[in-house]
């Protein structure tokens, strides 16, 4: 009872910049009034609304349940609760702090509701957009998600938080730790809003739901899950990520959860009493064993993919009733057993920046401070370990010299800023390019698909995440770069240029939300056309946008622009914190591609 009287206040129907709603069976809520960016519309929100029972003691681990009804008002003034999660010193520090005073930190399974129209006086149903935010299934929350660009169209927005990490997706393949939890989440969120969105003026039978990275993958993991059904929403929007990503889904999950469990100081051999064990751990203590694992097997096996990292994916349930994934989502796709619906698919320009980043850091910072031979090292084995990061095992060499042959020049080899264009398009296409694009090319013969490339540079990126970097490369279009567009920026507002990429990428997300298509005759924008095969035709999504026919173009487009272009594009960007033209032709990015797709 503490928990609920925690949230609650009492308070008169309606004042000043508070609205009060009032939900079936749930009871009455307390939201704020704020205002869009551009025209300054009035948005009705309501912040920290609990879809679940709080997931505390003896339900750690276990799928959600619905949330009780409450007394009196709950206050939806403002957020609640992060889920619990190994980000920045300063918030592991304030995590430790929290759980130190008795603070219900895995109390988290909140959700955010935003709508253009006074609940209870809609004047008619709108279309609702989900979002499901990324962050490797690891870290991310609600609160970083505002809807002052969306909510200039006719749309109600809802943002959820889910269980993240170990907390969300350890798995023993028991029904005490099943995994899949954070999954379990975002479903029972996603049928929270069917079942009272209404009540904020949203349309529950015309839902669209998106996301990023992560996001995307559980977007499409959505597809394939036999507890999700159809009518639960009508469209897609699939941003930088797929559950035929190698990286979405972990394949020894119980192998994982016990390695994790052992550095949590939890060895026992019984699954029932290991649950036990890790339900007794501190959260705090839980999330730095899980964080060492994953540290200690990225430096022994130098593998983000395929590796031995876990517990922060989705797996394959081998046993239960109420089993999220019972097969891979790749042969779900390929056999047709996934739900078909309108889709928007798309990628960064230089998606792979983000996972140079992380090379940078695991394998050339040491090898930058060692006695070892760097232009060698660069010359012979770098481009292999690069591809075994992202989970291509390559023993006799032969995938190598097909990468090296199409990603590089011969005088690009053992110089290694002339190898950074072609790097970052090997780890944009082995990490999500070609996974992001096989789930286009599945949907299109079935359902419009709309598929996109984001390659507006900007003023601010999202390359370090705002943390501080010292690399000798900047980001480019890099990974997450559209959202600066999509959702509001807290590093500051938006230059002229920016704000009209802004409110294109706003009408196109919007539209395709509203009309099931992103351009149409009224649009201020090009019309943009479904695939018709599958390589496009997709739009770039640029200073002039454009209609491009041939999808590979995006596979190798840094390594045929070339260094100089790169890191002119890139050199005037703040972070939220020699020139050659390729020969590249079909056929060779065919083969390319054929290789790729063995992997996934």
């Amino acid at each position: 009872n503490a928990l609920v009287f925690g949230l609650l206040l009492i308070v008169p129907a309606s004042r000043g910049n508070t609205k009060e709603v009032n939900i079936p069976e749930l009871g009455s809520l307390l939201g704020s009034v704020s205002k869009t960016e551009w025209t300054e519309r009035p948005i009705y929100q309501f912040q920290g609304v609990p879809y679940a029972t709080p997931p505390l003691g003896s339900l750690r681990f276990k799928n959600p349940t619905p949330a009780k009804p409450w007394k009196g008002t709950l206050n939806a003034t403002d957020f609640r609760h992060i889920c619990p999660q190994v980000s920045t010193e300063a918030e592991l520090s304030e995590l430790k702090e929290k759980i130190e005073k008795n603070e219900t930190v895995e109390d988290c399974l909140h959700l955010n509701v935003y709508t253009p129209q006074i609940p209870g006086e809609c004047q008619s149903l709108l279309p609702v957009m989900f979002y499901i935010h990324g962050g490797s299934f690891r870290v991310g929350s609600a609160r970083n998600f505002l809807p002052d660009y969306l909510l200039e169209k006719d749309i109600v927005l809802v943002v959820t938080q889910y269980r993240l990490g170990p907390l969300g997706f350890l798995s023993l393949q028991t029904d005490d730790v099943p995994g899949n939890m954070g999954l379990q989440d975002q479903l029972l969120a996603l049928k929270w809003t069917n079942k009272y969105i209404s009540q904020f003026c949203g349309n529950p039978k015309l839902v669209t739901i998106f996301g990023q990275s992560a996001g995307a993958a559980a977007v499409t993991l959505f597809l394939t899950s036999p507890l999700v059904q159809p009518d639960l929403f009508q469209r897609v929007i699939v941003q930088s990520g797929s559950a035929l990503c190698d990286w979405a889904v972990d394949l020894e999950p119980v192998k994982h959860a016990r390695r994790v469990a052992s550095l949590a100081n939890c060895n026992e051999e019984d699954p029932q009493k290991l649950a036990e064990c890790l339900r007794k751990c501190s959260p705090y203590d839980l999330l730095i064993a899980h964080n060492n694992f994953l540290s200690d097997v990225l430096i022994s096996e130098m593998k983000a993919v395929k590796g031995s990292n876990g517990g922060n994916h989705a797996v394959i349930e081998e046993k239960g009733t109420n089993r999220f994934l019972t097969e891979e989502p790749v042969k779900s796709f390929i056999e047709g057993r996934f739900i078909k619906v309108p889709m928007m698919v798309g990628v960064t320009k230089h998606e792979g920046s983000f996972f140079l980043g992380n090379i940078f850091d695991l394998i050339l910072k040491r090898k930058f401070n060692a006695s070892d031979n760097l232009t060698e090292y660069l010359s012979n084995d770098f481009i292999k370990e690069t591809l075994q990061f992202s989970g291509i095992d390559d023993t006799s060499g032969a995938i190598t010299d097909i990468f090296q042959d199409k990603f590089f020049k011969s005088d690009e080899i053992g110089n290694f800023m002339a190898m950074v264009p072609g790097l970052i398009d090997i780890c944009g296409v082995t990490l999500l390019k070609a996974c992001t694009l096989q789930t286009a090319r599945r949907n299109f013969n079935i359902q419009p698909t709309y598929l996109y490339s984001f390659n507006y540079k900007g003023q601010y990126t999202k390359f370090g995440y705002g943390e501080e970097v010292n690399y000798p490369f900047p980001g480019g279009v890099a990974h997450s770069n559209e959202l600066i567009y999509l959702f509001p920026n807290s590093d500051g507002k938006l230059n002229l240029k920016d704000k009209a990429i802004a409110k294109l990428m706003v009408e196109l997300w919007t539209n395709f939300a509203i009309h099931g298509k992103p351009t149409d005759v009224s649009s201020s924008v090009l019309k943009w056309p479904t695939m018709k095969t599958s390589l496009g035709p997709y739009l770039r999504i640029e200073e002039q946008p454009s209609i491009q026919e041939n999808f590979f173009l995006e596979y190798n487009i840094t390594a045929s622009e070339g260094l100089s272009a790169y890191m002119d594009e890139s050199s005037s960007q703040s972070s939220l914190h020699t020139l050659y033209k390729s020969s590249y032709n079909i056929s060779v990015i065919m083969i390319v591609l054929w290789i790729v797709n063995q992997f996934w």
